[in-house]
């Protein structure tokens, strides 16, 4: 018995057609609704034969159908273009983070996920504190927040000291035990302002915490990201709202909170 196969003009490696979406993705997004070929030379501004070429190739990778004189892009062709434009966005958000992750171990586990579409800020000599600024809006007004930190930012200190006087906010941090030495004997007096006010709760953890996480909740939503620090201070923040990243958040936190003892 013979076996039906795929029609040759759908046979190609993988390669092959992601090099042909790549190639001919403006004409594949006109393609969106039937349209003639005249209309795409008029579209696109490019020649028929041109069109002609692009087409064909289209066709011949099973991504567009023809309906009458006019061709449309089928399920394979939107799924196909949106995969491309998708993997577009991603390597320019990796590309774009990488700045800022540079100074961590190579197999940092960052959910690609959680970077895109996010708020990439770097320190830079003109505008060193500009990643701190751009979290402390993120937070300035949240009901809950969650952090863990390798490192003291006193910075941050008035922030937190503003959120739970002026919204009550719920605040966890978690301090590696380095950390939670440098506060005790540099800033002992912050120590003992967050020990004596309700709703900040310190932990300390032995585990090594490569970056700051953090994620805060308010009645706009939730944001969360992470905050890199290298030999010079804080090299860059990267935040966002999406599930992905607060769930990557979310887990980072969970990690370091589970098993560290509360220090007040």
């Amino acid at each position: 018995m013979i076996k039906k196969g795929r029609s040759s003009r759908h046979m190609g490696t993988r390669t092959d057609h992601a090099n042909i979406v790549a190639k001919r993705r403006d004409v594949l997004a006109a393609l969106a609704t039937p349209t003639r070929k005249p209309e795409l030379v008029d579209q696109l501004s490019a020649s028929r034969s041109t069109v002609d070429r692009a087409v064909d190739e289209l066709q011949q990778a099973g991504l567009v159908d023809r309906t009458g004189s006019s061709y449309v892009a089928n399920f394979a062709g939107r799924e196909a273009l949106a995969a491309h434009d998708a993997y577009l966005d991603r390597v320019d958000a990796l590309v774009a983070a990488q700045r800022v992750l540079d100074p961590l171990p190579p197999d940092v586990d960052v959910d690609p996920a959680a970077l895109d579409g996010a708020q990439v800020v770097e320190s830079t000599p003109a505008a060193p504190d500009s990643p701190l600024e751009a979290n402390v809006r993120h937070v300035e007004e949240a009901q809950t927040l969650r952090a863990t930190s390798p490192f003291i930012m006193p910075r941050y200190f008035e922030a937190l000291d503003n959120l739970v006087e002026r919204f009550g906010t719920d605040i966890e941090l978690v301090y590696t035990r380095e950390a939670l030495d440098a506060l005790t004997s540099a800033y002992d007096d912050v120590r003992s302002q967050l020990e004596a006010t309700d709703g900040v709760h310190i932990f300390v953890t032995e585990r090594e915490i490569p970056y700051i996480v953090w994620t805060a909740e308010g009645l706009d939503g939730t944001v969360s990201g992470l905050i890199v620090h290298d030999d010079t201070g804080v090299a860059g923040v990267i935040n966002n709202d999406t599930d992905a990243m607060n769930e990557w958040a979310r887990s980072a936190y969970d990690r370091y909170r589970r098993g560290a003892e509360q220090f007040f």
